[in-house]
């Protein structure tokens, strides 16, 4: 049932911020069911399910997933992430969608909770099921959930995507906001729109280690190697989401008539010496230009001199990537930023970075440095949406006995690691005085992409460990 269950979910539209249907989608399975629930103002909803007869004693698991999915598509599709359906298709073993993200990141997580919520046959502890909102924009629906709705101290969090990963630890984030106020002058010329895309993208937590090309950083290299003022920058734009790396991105110039031609042999040579530096990490990378001629000129409203050259300076000295790995766990990225969103409109360019460190005081140095930045570029700067990250529990049963039964059933032992992506563990650990979280998940690949895709195999055999899972919860805690 946990394929039906997705294609359910699937079918109602769940983009962060648009909570309200899947939400009351849950609302009514629980109410059919006679099962208890709750559902707060910011949407959160709790199901309860009793204890299977004889295990009234058992301390309560928490299972935990969050409703909401990026919304990402491709140019040529025209999906509509508020109103049309995911439509998931199998193959080649993977569950995808056409031309749209997936939404397995964490529709996959709801499936298994609903799934085992209807499951009679199961021997389990009390249970409450948590599915929260808008996780993807800043897990505001945790930060907004009030913790005296679980009495739980133990939970299992399923919004990771490596089958025999137990995540145990996370790093804890905020976003920034920097804010240029821009002048623009009127110029007579032709305009020219540049595009790069075709790059990977991804997600800023899990894959900023693996030398993927921001998509705004890259138009601005392009702007900072023209050499002659015959080019003058009019738009730019890139980016969706602040914790995406971002795979698309544009900048409109407007060149002069009488540098048309030597301003479009030089943006040749930058965009050949880009391709070349990225052929490895980026052999899909496209540069889409687009222009009428040399003739077809007309007045416009670009960015004078000094506005583009303080935007030039950031775009070329701002922090991005990874800023330090872990000197505790090798391997692991401890701390790193990502300029997810590029905005311009008329009058401000708005640039928004989000900022992770497995450390607070690393997480605050990174903002002192943007902060500074800004100031030096005559920018504002702000802060929001400030999460806490989480450490391991040292010496758990409950995670012994999680790595026990993984091993019976599947005869590996488990990954037990960190990770660099913010989960919604950092708040209930911060909030919940000695609670036990482990996070685990399914194979799924290119989370926040339009190439986001599900295992279906591993999808079945996380189902059956989480089964054993819960049962052994039972069992070992029977008569607590």
């Amino acid at each position: 049932m946990v394929f039906d269950f997705f294609e359910q979910i699937s079918s109602i539209p769940r983009g962060s911020g648009n909570n309200r249907g899947i939400s009351d989608f849950l609302v009514e399975f629980a109410w059919e069911r006679g099962l208890r629930y709750v559902q707060d103002d910011a949407l959160n909803v709790v199901i309860y399910k009793d204890a299977t007869p004889g295990y009234e004693g058992c301390p309560p698991l928490i299972l935990q997933g969050h409703m909401d999915m990026v919304g990402e598509k491709t140019k040529e599709s025209d999906h509509d992430f508020t109103r049309d359906p995911i439509k998931p298709v199998i193959k080649d073993g993977f569950i995808t969608a056409d031309g749209t993200t997936l939404g397995a990141d964490d529709g996959i997580a709801m499936a298994y909770m609903l799934d085992i919520l209807c499951d009679d046959t199961l021997i389990h502890p009390p249970l409450e099921m948590l599915f929260t909102t808008d996780e993807e924009v800043g897990m505001l629906g945790a930060i907004a959930f009030d913790v005296n709705h679980l009495k739980g101290k133990h939970m299992i969090n399923l919004d990771s995507e490596d089958e025999g990963v137990f995540v145990c630890a996370c790093a804890g984030g905020i976003t920034t906001r920097t804010i240029f106020n821009i002048t623009r002058e009127s110029v007579c010329g032709v305009c020219v729109d540049i595009t790069v895309k075709g790059l990977k993208g991804g997600h800023s937590g899990t894959e900023i280690h693996k030398n993927r090309a921001n998509a705004v950083l890259t138009v601005g290299r392009v702007l900072a190697g023209l050499s002659g003022g015959g080019c003058r920058l009019l738009d730019i734009n890139g980016g969706g989401k602040d914790n995406v790396i971002p795979n698309e991105a544009t900048i409109r110039l407007v060149i002069s008539p009488e540098e048309y031609d030597a301003c479009i042999d030089e943006l040749g040579d930058i965009i050949n010496t880009l391709k070349s530096e990225l052929v490895a990490a980026e052999p899909d990378i496209m540069f889409d230009i687009r222009t009428g001629g040399r003739d077809d000129k007309d007045e416009y409203m670009v960015l004078d001199d000094t506005s583009c050259e303080k935007l030039i300076q950031y775009l070329c000295v701002v922090p991005n990537g990874v800023h330090v790995m872990s000197s505790d766990i090798p391997g692991m990225v401890e701390s790193s930023s990502n300029l997810g969103i590029m905005r311009c409109d008329e009058n401000r360019i708005y640039v928004s970075i989000s900022v992770r460190s497995q450390k607070e005081s690393y997480k605050e140095y990174m903002c002192r440095r943007l902060s500074a930045l800004a100031k030096l570029t005559g920018a504002d700067f702000e802060t929001s949406g400030a999460y806490p990250g989480w450490d391991i529990k040292r010496g758990s049963e409950f995670l012994d006995m999680l790595c026990k039964v993984y091993k019976k059933e599947g005869g590996t032992d488990v990954v037990v690691e960190a990770i660099h992506a913010g989960l919604e563990g950092g708040i209930f650990s911060d909030r919940i005085e000695g609670i036990d979280i482990v996070s685990m998940g399914p194979d799924v690949l290119d989370i926040h992409t339009v190439n986001e895709r599900a295992d279906v195999e591993s999808i079945k055999r996380v189902h059956t460990f989480l089964l054993k899972a819960i049962q052994e919860f039972a069992l070992m805690n029977k008569g607590e």
